[in-house]
């Protein structure tokens, strides 16, 4: 059996603390809190399909409430949602979504549908022939991400690898256990490719798969010709997709890493999404759209890929120590581990509650008294560290860290190593109008040259450090020569331009050209994403989808830069001023 039909009482919910940029919040509920259950249903008693919820609730000796703040007053570790396609709808998702969102625990949410009440039930009753022998990971081509088209099937601790056809596809559905697929998509179809697209009529009869997919759109059950209902009807035990579109990137285990591979009934992959979840708040998402169609009790395996072997606490920190885990991604659940802030995994990295930046390789979420984990493990023994509280100067440097990997490493993908490097030489218009205005000595020039030179080593060397450590991104970053061309134009540019400066208007406008790759990145983002909600998604769903937290990186990034810039453009002019009277007036 790979789904668990109990009832569990989880202790009650600890007090939320204070989280970094509001990330979080607590519910507000319509009833008073009642006693806290392992699995509520939700479901209106005028909805069509409620004679399921009313089976289900018999069948398992559940509650089953009307309104979602009365399922959450309770404190429930799993919600089966039961619902017909036509009582969903945007607004219904979103008011869901924010529900759920203004939690400092996580819910494992299923929400049981079907384009028939026959389809919902069978959905239901699938949960308990799901297995986990062939997994499947799907990727369409992504040149930005440098991810290639293919199939890569993992069985029996063998992998082979088939070209992305829609024969092959299909024929990959029809036999997969779990498959994940990352490419575009939207209501009704994925794109396999630039002219290939699975839709309904193309999905085979499958046998009680669990499906995911990274792509825009796929969970909208209330469309016409709905992709997540046509997979139900065709057989699949569970989908999980977005609602909406996301920014790429931004689920852990994307690609290759199928997070849902090692789940076990006390883990399984309603404990995945929701953790899932939690990475697109760092991300992108201002609030969770990444749905699961499906029991969220279902596990791919009956017991945890690893062994506990040892553990040490005090009245700070414990210490978890585990062996013989697989490679992959690992789930790991801390009982009482919730009274802890930061997780440290070697290898693997740090996080604390809060954390406003995504971290591709350990997510974390609270669920009751107890922590989920997510990590990225290259396979043995590992070691889980927890403490009650991060330390303080090293949350501050992990937020320039990303920052400064964001905009020094990240965004030079996609073309954006070109786009600085166009910057770079636009400043040369100024810098030389300025040089020959102020009459500015070969001196001068030969500083700014060297200073430029100087930040572009720089940056090469943070690239030699961070390339192969970064977390701020599930995709693959790669290193662009043009981001140092660029770098050093910039900066040998705001230093020819400091150089001439004759007030501190001017000085501050030297800065600002040399750090024009994070500052300009920051206000193209934060612009992007704030006229993307202003006009497509506020009028739409009546709140913002994306958050800005990728615009905020590149913008702490440039007050890094900023005083970098600044100091070093101080020291320059001290060293090649030889006129204390110009000095005076510079």
């Amino acid at each position: 059996m790979r789904v668990r039909r109990i009832v569990r009482k989880p202790a009650p919910l600890l007090l939320a603390l204070a989280l970094w940029l509001a990330l979080a919040g607590t519910a507000v509920a319509e009833a008073p809190a009642q006693a806290s259950a392992g699995t509520i249903i939700l479901a209106d008693p005028a909805d069509r399909y409620y004679a399921l919820a009313s089976e289900i609730a018999a069948g398992e000796n559940l509650p089953i409430v009307p309104t979602l703040a009365q399922a959450l007053a309770r404190d429930p570790e799993y919600l089966l949602w039961v619902v017909s396609p036509e009582r969903l709808s945007d607004e219904v998702l979103v008011d869901f979504a924010l529900g759920l969102r203004d939690r400092t625990s996580a819910v494992s949410t299923g929400i049981l549908s079907g384009a028939t009440l026959d389809d919902a039930r069978a959905l239901y009753q699938r949960a308990d022939q799901v297995k986990g022998q062939r997994v499947v990971a799907a990727n369409a081509e992504n040149p930005s991400a440098g991810i290639a088209a293919g199939i890569h099937v993992f069985e029996s601790g063998q992998e082979r690898s088939l070209p992305l056809t829609l024969d092959t596809f299909a024929d990959a559905l029809r036999q997969a256990d779990y498959l994940t697929f990352t490419g575009h998509g939207g209501a009704s179809y994925l794109g396999l490719a630039e002219y290939t697209t699975l839709r309904p009529g193309h999905i085979p009869s499958l046998g009680p798969v669990v499906i995911a997919t990274g792509s825009c759109n796929t969970f909208r059950l209330w469309s016409e010709d709905s992709l997540a209902l046509a997979f139900v009807a065709q057989g699949a035990a569970a989908y999980a997709g977005f609602a909406y579109s996301p920014n790429e990137g931004y689920l852990i285990g994307e690609f290759d890493g199928l997070p849902m591979r090692y789940t076990w009934p006390e883990f399984p992959i309603g404990h995945v999404v929701q953790v899932q979840n939690r990475g697109t708040l760092q991300g992108f998402a201002e609030f969770p759209y990444y749905f699961l169609q499906g029991d969220p009790r279902i596990a791919l395996d009956s017991e945890p890929p690893y062994q506990l072997v040892d553990a040490e606490a005090n009245s700070t920190s414990q210490t978890l120590r585990y062996v013989g885990a697989p490679a992959g991604i690992i789930p790991v659940r801390v009982i009482g581990g919730a009274g802890y802030d930061f997780v440290e995994i070697p290898g693997a990295g740090r996080t604390w509650r809060g954390e406003p930046f995504y971290n591709a390789r350990l997510q974390v979420a609270d669920l009751g008294d107890d922590k989920l984990i997510l990590f990225e493990h290259g396979g043995g023994d590992f070691s889980v560290l927890l403490r009650r509280h991060p330390p303080a100067a090293w949350a501050t440097a992990d937020l320039v860290v990303d920052a400064l990997d964001t905009t020094l490493l990240f965004l030079q993908e996609g073309g954006g190593a070109t786009i600085f490097l166009v910057a770079g030489l636009l400043a040369l218009l100024p810098a030389a109008w300025v040089a020959r205005r102020r009459g500015l000595s070969g001196r001068h020039l030969a500083a700014a040259l060297l200073t430029g030179l100087i930040f572009a080593v720089l940056h090469g060397l943070y690239i030699l450090a961070r390339l192969e450590r970064l977390n701020i991104t599930s995709k693959p970053v790669h290193f662009h020569p043009a981001s140092l061309a660029a770098t050093f134009l910039l900066a040998g540019c705001g230093a020819l331009l400091y150089l001439g400066a004759r007030s501190w208007r001017g000085r501050g406008l030297a800065v600002v050209v040399a750090g024009l790759g994070s500052f300009g990145a920051a206000i193209g983002l934060l612009g992007l994403f704030g006229l993307a909600n202003r006009v497509f998604t506020v009028p739409r769903l009546g709140v913002p989808l994306w958050n800005h937290h990728l615009g905020l990186q590149p913008l702490l990034a440039f007050v890094v830069e900023a005083a970098l810039f600044a100091l070093a453009f101080a020291v320059t002019a001290r060293v090649v001023q030889t006129k204390p009277k110009e000095a005076t007036n510079t």
